[in-house]
């Protein structure tokens, strides 16, 4: 074949644009001369014909091609696609393949990769993130084609192609590199990164291989390492810094700007983060298959299935069929094989099945088929054969599940004990043994969540009963009596979201809905549903869920409505016992405003800005703060509470509160049963004041909670006061104490008390079940027990400081992937930490705290409270509204003004329609 002719055909491929083939050779692809006139030009003079290739990188990618004198574009198609041959700095054919063997073809075909970049179907190289460009891009972002939109227009406004490679911030600092944006990236894939040089001011090669010596025995370049590997092996990106001498700072920080790349740079680096952290924890699961029944032969089985005869059923239990005739009798093998000692009735509902098979079933000894005249569809199907269950419970039980051993007896029994529970479901595995399903939640918008999907199954959050929005229709047992005569409401057929509202017209009666984890169900998951067309499935769950909002959009609301509490502290007022320690007019702003940076980078001091320096013994300072509070949702505070030996302390803000009924201050308390000392620790050096456990003070701080918890602003939970006990472990009998507060409770005419311990000092990670101390509950206390170390070396201002610098985003990290624990555990955020006031010269302190990252940590841990608790027990707490001489606040300050507050509030109204 000619050249001309080779050129042509090469030419006529799907990687060439016709835009650039005309607006530089003048002609179309299929015009002869127009390729003559292209081989005419020398090799290095031939025009750009595709936004994908990048002729300079490709000869210098491999230099073979440049020594014969080729033309690299024709070589690519000829080829260097199938050798796997990258054409450009962005597009890493060996990346693409390593993630999906097949997206290009075997072997590599142009029109596939074509499709790939233009329909960002995967990433195309290490280097660049569509998802992140596209974010970049906000609502005027194109729908696809993000790697054609960044080379023609994105790279030259001085966007990122990733959230760590800065081009121009490179070119800036290297002598050697190109003063534009695309030469700059360019030389930084093919040099910078093999060098280790800083790629932007959020990564430092050389400090990432000095981190990871296996990267750099390796060569490998670090940022291509961590973007490709390191990020979801748990490695951290580093950071540009100098060495740990001291340098001059200013006396103190200035605002911090809200500068909107930096923000989309945190919220993109913290969202990566905790899903490279989901993501590892499924992959570290580990469960072995359940022993399940085969039918190898479905019509022999079911010759020799049988059921009890039964003449007045406790339970019906109702299965829905439509062929599938192994999966349908293997459900009825195993649900024969463990048949509790309660009467029970199995109903095949037959949608007019046209598997021979399936009629076979009619022979079954006292097993009642009821099989429609036509196909009616699942709800139908249903509803029809419900009007022949005369159990006082029914199972509705899907065909391509199977019980395990006791299953059905637990959830008849859990019914037995509880005549307020309307539905109990079963814990639902995989055939693999993975969890499936540990209850269900429901999203304001009508979308549901399999709570625990594809975890252990034996982990302690699944191990336990409690209460839940639904469980799946696939085994859910019912009170017959409380459902009326029609199971499944006929607006939602042919299928989907029918369970959901079975389950909310239940919630709404004021009955309700419990997980059993006890019950274990096998399930299959849309054997008969997968055959259906995907996008009618996705329709009919679309509009159901719509149905489903336009019916229950209050409930909804109500059963997702999160109840944020802030921790608070009542120093901020003069006192004796500080005026005689610390001098006059002490209080924790004396700390505060003296602050001074320890660090390069370190934002001190922590400036208040709307509320100033305020004194809480004035009710408008309180009604201020209340006030602000609610503006952002925060539905009250956790104030610290101070008794030593029947001596108050700090209890002055809360006296001015219950003398103003007209403030809409809403408080529990949290008594702080700590010494307190010169040290700020309540450890056991230097005290100033001991905490004591006599009768005495016993009886008094009982007494003063229960006055306070008389006033109707105070926080309840089911109706009972909430009540905190800082650090628990050190009461002399923390169960005799919780039996003395239950019955200050009870004789002061409550229905109890909600008593809860924080999860701080020695009972950080102690896995103490509240139980086992008499409490209800348990509620984390950020950063206590989980604080990441930075890696990172720091520039130091404060000569002789010898503190503690810890990474943020490494820490909310740590805490979001956090087992969960078979109790009632609290989650709780921090927006930041910084006690360098109190302890000037070894405070401690996190890198890295950003608003960004605090509202991604608020929505992590709201979505774990929507997998683990309900109605007014969902409940998140916040450390703290006003610990400014701990760097954990929520009160504007010079540096963020509200974007604290904003976060949380954003956080909270995000997750509420997603």
């Amino acid at each position: 074949m000619s050249d001309l002719m080779r050129t042509h055909r090469a030419l006529c491929s799907a990687f060439i644009s016709d835009d650039l083939f005309r607006r530089t050779l003048g002609g179309g692809r299929s015009d002869l001369g127009t390729v003559a006139r292209y081989l005419a030009l020398p090799v290095l003079e031939r025009p750009l014909l595709s936004l994908y290739f990048d002729p300079f990188f490709y000869l210098v990618s491999y230099p073979d091609v440049h020594q014969q004198g080729l033309d690299p574009l024709l070589h690519f198609l000829e080829f260097g696609l199938a050798e796997r041959r990258s054409p450009h700095p962005l597009i890493d054919l060996h990346h693409i393949i390593h993630i999906d063997p097949l997206a290009l073809g075997d072997p590599p075909e142009p029109a596939q990769l074509v499709d790939l970049l233009e329909y960002d179907l995967g990433s195309p190289s290490p280097y660049f993130d569509p998802q992140f460009y596209r974010e970049q891009l906000g609502p005027n972002a194109p729908a696809h084609g993000m790697l054609r939109h960044f080379l023609a227009r994105g790279v030259w406004d001085h966007r990122l192609p990733n959230p760590w490679l800065d081009p121009m911030w490179y070119a800036d600092r290297n002598s050697d590199v190109p003063d534009e944006p695309y030469g700059a990236l360019r030389h930084f894939v093919l040099t910078g990164d093999a060098e280790a040089r800083a790629a932007g001011p959020r990564f430092d090669g050389r400090l990432y291989w000095a981190r990871y010596p296996d990267v750099a025995e390796a060569a490998v370049p670090p940022l291509r390492h961590y973007l490709a590997r390191g990020r979801d092996e748990g490695r951290q990106a580093a950071q540009d810094t100098q060495s740990d001498s001291v340098f001059a700072a200013p006396d103190i920080a200035r605002p911090l700007p809200a500068d909107p790349q930096q923000a989309l740079a945190a919220d993109h680096d913290m969202r990566a983060r905790l899903a490279a952290a989901r993501q590892q924890a499924k992959d570290q699961v580990q469960v072995s298959p359940p022993l399940l029944w085969h039918a190898d032969d479905p019509a022999r089985e079911i010759a020799e299935l049988r059921f009890p005869v039964v003449t007045v059923p406790r339970l019906s239990v109702l299965i829905p069929v439509f062929n599938e005739p192994q999966v349908t009798v293997e459900c009825l093998m195993a649900l024969a094989a463990t048949l509790p000692d309660a009467a029970v009735e199995v109903v095949i509902a037959d949608d007019c099945s046209t598997d021979a098979t399936i009629a076979l079933l009619a022979q079954v000894a006292n097993l009642v088929v009821i099989r429609q005249p036509q196909n009616l569809g699942f709800i139908a199907n249903c509803n029809a054969a419900f009007a022949h269950c005369t159990g006082d419970y029914v199972l509705l039980l899907n065909n391509d599940a199977q019980l395990l051993p006791g299953a059905l007896a637990r959830m008849v029994a859990a019914l037995d004990a509880d005549s307020g529970l309307a539905a109990v479901g079963p814990k639902l595995l995989y055939p693999d043994g993975r969890l499936q399903e540990a209850g269900c939640f429901l999203k304001p918008n009508g979308e549901s969540g399999m709570v625990g999907l594809f975890a252990d199954p034996a982990e302690g959050g699944y191990c336990i009963d409690r209460d839940v929005a639904y469980c799946s229709g696939a085994a859910l047992m019912l009170r017959r009596t409380l459902i009326g005569d029609t199971l499944f409401d006929d607006a939602f057929r042919p299928a989907y979201c029918e369970d959901a509202d079975l389950c909310l017209r239940l919630l709404a009666a004021g009955h309700r809905v419990r997980y059993l984890h006890e019950a274990v169900v096998v399930h299959h998951l849309s054997v008969s549903s997968n055959r259906q067309s995907v996008a009618r499935k996705l329709r009919t769950i679309t509009r159901n869920q719509q149905t489903l909002t336009e019916r229950w959009g209050t409930l909804l609301g109500e059963l997702d409505r999160i109840r944020p509490i802030a921790f608070y502290l009542p120093q901020f007022h003069p006192t004796p016992e500080n005026d005689l320690w610390w001098g006059q007019g002490f209080t924790e702003w004396t700390n505060v405003a003296k602050a001074r940076p320890s660090y390069a980078g370190h934002y001190q001091p922590h400036l208040p800005a709307d509320l100033g320096y305020y004194d809480l013994r004035t009710a408008e300072t309180l009604d201020r703060q209340a006030r602000l509070a609610a503006r952002y949702g925060i539905e009250g505070f956790c104030v610290y509470y101070y008794n030593f030996g029947t001596r108050r302390v700090l209890s002055r803000p809360l006296e001015v509160v219950r003398a103003n009924l007209d403030i809409p201050f809403r408080w529990c308390l949290c008594w702080a049963n700590e010494n307190w000392t010169r040290h700020w620790d309540g450890g056991a050096r230097e005290i100033l004041l001991e905490q004591s456990y006599d009768p005495a003070t016993i009886q008094s701080i009982l007494a003063d909670v229960v006055a306070q918890a008389a006033d109707p602003r105070y926080l309840r939970v089911g109706g009972r006061p909430i009540f905190l006990v800082y650090r628990p472990l050190i009461l002399p009998d923390p169960p005799a104490f919780a039996a003395a507060a239950r019955a200050a409770f009870a004789a002061a005419g409550f229905p109890g008390v909600h008593l809860v311990y924080v999860e701080s000092m020695e009972a950080v990670d102690g896995g103490v079940r509240p139980a086992d101390l008499g409490f209800d509950a348990c509620v984390e206390f950020p950063p206590h027990g989980r604080a990441v170390p930075s890696a990172t070396s720091a520039q130091i201002t404060k000569p002789g400081w010898s503190g503690y610098r810890y990474d943020y985003p490494e820490t909310v990290r740590a805490f979001a992937s956090r087992p969960s624990v078979a109790y009632t555990r609290y989650p709780a955020v921090f927006p930041s930490w910084d006690n360098t006031p109190r302890q000037p010269m070894r405070g401690t302190s996190f890198d890295a705290a950003t608003p960004e990252a605090f509202r991604v940590y608020v929505e992590a841990k709201i979505d774990e409270i929507r997998s683990f608790h309900m109605r007014d027990q969902r409940l998140l707490f916040v450390n703290a509204w006003n610990e400014w001489a701990e760097g954990t606040h929520l009160e504007p300050d010079t540096g963020h003004g509200h974007r604290w507050l904003e976060a949380l509030r954003d956080a909270v109204a995000a997750k509420s329609w997603a």
